[in-house]
């Protein structure tokens, strides 16, 4: 059969793999985890937002930038729109108390009021010098959404600390998505002042995709990160081709919404798509040069830990992010209980919606490869965040590393189907 040798290899999912434990050199909420998501950008949280249209426009990408991670906006809109998201990020103020203003509890309530006219929050995290003393919110607001979110806020800043995604002029940095075949649309992203771009391909292993990238490396000057891509020897070949590249994102076909796998039959796991990149940029001498992203299927910070762990620098998510208020999908009431859309940018809707030639539209294929559904309303991204980085630094504690760059010296382990289900909550009717 000719293609019984690759047959032989297994593929490995998050849930094949536990995280083995080891000897904690501090405790878990002294991990540091910052990263970088390029070659040349730093980050105080290793969580980039997908770039899909019910995730990522200038909201989703402000208060990421601003709580140390960063955005991509999406491209499933005109050049002028996505130009505008751009410049909206970098014009919003970088501090993080901008999402909800930080007072004092001796200041006059007028005071109070006006600045939360001014920044356009209904809530104010009351402080007496250094310690937090609770939430103000303004009467006719939602106070549980708004306690939550301030909340978190001060906890995010007090505990992790994370510093605001910058750009060396003090301006938030933010990502954009586009098709290699798009250089006019590089170059007017670039000159909008987006920091980065990410190629929006779902196999860039392509001779016309990587000979457009080619060509696109050297006609901007900000870094470009390469996807998606699955395999060594796509790393390879795409290096190979564009030296240039500032970063990788791994995975095909993992996401929650997306169908390539059982509507072509391909599929490249993330955790091993990004062991396989780790693999091929070892090779290279390249693997504390050009990060790996791993891209897709992260439900948690447990993946995210495993795929770290793997090799990767930095993890992006959709599905996490898309049911927070800043997601630009709207709320959807159902029984009682709120949801809101969640689609992959090659279903139908996405692609009804999508502008130029690119990977999605029916110029390139006849087919759809994602699925459109709801995700449950979880509130702020803050409140995403808070629980990402908590879970993230004891995931590494586990691991018995004190950084985000001693993880890759962590070890995972197989485990049985048997012990998938041990793993989890088991034999109790939970609540």
């Amino acid at each position: 059969m000719a293609g019984w040798d690759s047959v032989k290899r297994e593929l490995l999912t998050f849930d094949d793999v536990v995280i083995l434990p080891g000897l904690a050199p501090l405790d878990p909420s002294e991990v540091d985890v910052s990263s970088r998501v390029t070659r040349s950008i730093e980050v105080s949280i290793p969580l980039v937002s997908s770039p899909m249209d019910t995730v990522t426009e200038w909201r989703m990408a402000t208060v990421l930038a601003r709580l140390g991670s960063v955005g991509v906006i999406h491209r499933n809109m005109s050049l002028e729109e996505q130009v505008d998201n751009v410049r909206r990020v970098k014009n919003q103020s970088p501090s993080p108390w901008s999402e909800v203003p930080r007072v004092d509890e001796s200041e006059p309530i007028e005071n109070v009021e006006l600045r939360l006219l001014e920044t356009g929050a209904a809530a104010a995290a009351v402080f007496k010098g250094s310690k937090f003393r609770g939430v103000f919110v303004m009467a006719g607001h939602d106070t549980g959404f708004w306690g939550r979110k301030a909340s978190a806020l001060v906890q995010l800043l007090l505990l992790v600390k994370p510093l605001p995604t910058i750009d060396g002029e003090g301006r938030l940095r933010v990502g954009a998505a586009i098709s290699p075949f798009d250089i006019d649309r590089a170059r007017a992203l670039e000159k909008a002042g987006a920091d980065f771009l990410v190629t929006d391909v779902a196999h860039l292993h392509n001779r016309e995709a990587l000979s457009s990238l080619a060509r696109l490396v050297k006609e901007v000057n900000i870094d470009v990160v390469a996807g998606n891509l699955g395999t060594k020897q796509g790393v390879l070949d795409t290096l190979a081709v564009a030296e240039e590249i500032a970063g990788l994102r791994m995975g095909i076909s993992s996401g929650s919404i997306c169908s390539t796998g059982e509507v072509t039959g391909a599929s490249m796991p993330t955790l091993s798509a990004v062991m396989d990149a780790y693999e091929a940029l070892k090779e290279l001498g390249a693997e504390e040069k050009i990060p790996i992203i791993a891209d897709g299927g992260i439900r948690n910070a447990g993946d995210a830990a495993k795929a770290i762990i793997a090799g990767a620098s930095t993890v992006m998510v959709g599905r996490l992010l898309a049911g927070t208020d800043e997601a630009p999908a709207p709320k959807v009431s159902i029984g009682g209980s709120l949801y809101k859309p969640y689609r992959g940018m090659a279903s139908r809707g996405a692609m009804e919606r999508r502008y130029g030639v690119d990977r999605y539209t029916r110029k390139a294929k006849i087919v759809e490869e994602g699925v459109e559904g709801l995700v449950p309303y979880k509130g702020s991204a803050i409140e995403v965040l808070l629980e990402f980085v908590g879970g993230l630094q004891a995931a590494l504690g586990y691991a018995g590393v004190a950084s985000l760059r001693e993880a890759w010296n962590a070890s995972l382990a197989r485990v049985t189907s048997q012990g998938v289900s041990e793993v989890r909550p088991h034999d109790v009717i939970t609540r």
